[in-house]
């Protein structure tokens, strides 16, 4: 399909305008604020969803406990936050990422920007040998972007096919994973 004058202009504002954002995005270590990791699990609204848990209750307490859990501020605004913690006892080398980021800044690349910093620091100087992501099976957009940023569909990882979602429904669910080997090569 070949682009118009004016497409291409429109195009190029964007991505102009995506790299500024992106400059002033960072993430910050918030490992033990609750207030925080609540407010940016919540960020998800109706996309919240959590696996192998009763409650969103001990969704956080899992983050809290367990997980290293960065804010993700434009500037000095907290809009969102990603958690990543092994979500497999047997092999502590295998690693998962949770991602939420209010509704106004999503399609901006910020996640992208930010899932690519986190991989780029848990394969870097680690023994970590893959990191995988389970994302609802009707979000195309999280899904094309986990592809983007080298995932590849997993079906195999985790015996639970299932998110739960705040109302208590049950949410079919992708899993994709990056094998360190992939990324580094």
């Amino acid at each position: 399909m070949k682009l118009n004058l004016e497409e291409k202009l429109i195009n190029l504002l964007k991505n102009v305008c995506a790299e500024k954002l992106i400059q002033n995005l960072s993430l910050t270590n918030i490992n033990g604020n609750e207030e925080l990791i609540l407010k940016g699990v919540m960020f998800d609204d109706e996309h919240t969803c959590y696996n192998n848990y009763e409650k969103l209750e001990d969704v956080i307490t899992g983050l809290i406990v367990s997980a290293d859990n960065y804010g993700i501020y434009l500037e000095n605004e907290f809009i969102g936050i990603i958690s990543i913690f092994n979500q497999y006892y047997k092999d502590l080398t295998r690693l998962e990422v949770s991602m939420s980021i209010k509704n106004q800044y999503r399609n901006m690349n910020i996640g992208k920007y930010c899932l690519e910093t986190i991989i780029s620091k848990y394969f870097k100087d680690s023994n970590n040998k893959s990191i995988h992501l389970s994302i609802r099976e009707d979000n195309i957009k999280s899904r094309k972007m986990a592809e983007h940023c080298g995932f590849k569909l997993y079906p195999g990882y985790k015996s639970c096919k299932n998110f739960i979602d705040l109302k208590g429904n049950q949410i079919s669910q992708v899993q994709y994973l990056l094998k360190r080997k992939d990324y580094i090569k």
